[in-house]
């Protein structure tokens, strides 16, 4: 008579036969309390030690991490602020010249003597602003 086939046992349970599965802490169903007796042990007192050694570590780690996040931090807000005043002086620029360049535009509609040279002068004024703001940015 033939044995029935078993299969071979592959080590993982049902939960682990997915890919994404990570296991859990190995020593978080284990009781926290310890007896004197236990701490006297000196296989307990070296484990404690590692323990500790290693959270120190940890510590360390963590502390230079959470300075240097905070220093990159205070760079990304210069960063911003410099970003955001770039960015306002680039739309005064444009607006400077555009409208400059529109009011010029308009002048030979006009007679220069009557209301022309108000537009050319007004035109001209902006234009000239427009480039300030740009050369002051560009000093400071």
């Amino acid at each position: 008579m033939k044995e029935p086939e078993i299969e071979k046992d592959t080590g993982k349970g049902t939960e682990e036969e997915s890919s994404n599965y990570v296991p859990g802490k190995p020593y978080s169903k284990l009781r926290r309390e310890l007896a004197d007796e236990d701490l006297s042990n000196p296989a307990v007192q070296k484990l404690l030690i590692s323990e500790i050694d290693k959270l120190e570590f940890r510590i360390s780690e963590l502390e230079l991490i959470e300075s240097n996040f905070h220093k990159t931090d205070k760079e990304k807000a210069v960063l911003e602020v410099k970003l955001k005043t770039h960015n306002s002086l680039e739309v005064l620029y444009s607006f400077c010249l555009a409208i400059g360049s529109g009011l010029i535009g308009l002048a030979p509609l006009f007679e220069i003597e009557k209301k022309g040279w108000i537009f050319l002068v007004a035109g001209g004024i902006l234009i000239v602003g427009g480039i300030l703001s740009k050369l002051v940015k560009k000093w400071s």
